[in-house]
């Protein structure tokens, strides 16, 4: 089943049909799965997005932290 114009592009839910002939037993399936979009995920996109690059441009880059290296016990007989 194609998806293209049911599923909102970016929370997945699904998008209210115009036509009460467009809730078939798939679309069905679909909203008890993803849910409905709840509308203004276009304006929230946006925010998000300057938000996430914002905060990356505020938090001072750091290395990754390593593990430190392990010491095999050594005999002697």
């Amino acid at each position: 089943m194609e998806n293209d114009g049911i599923l909102c592009q970016v929370c997945q839910g699904v998008l209210l049909a115009s036509d009460r002939k467009a809730y078939t037993p798939a679309r069905g399936r679909l909203i008890v799965t993803n849910g409905y979009c709840g509308g203004g995920c276009a304006e929230r996109l946006p925010r998000r997005r300057v938000s996430a690059e914002a905060e990356r441009q505020q938090q001072p880059s750091m290395p990754a932290p390593q593990a430190p290296p392990v010491r095999t016990p050594t005999f002697q007989h």
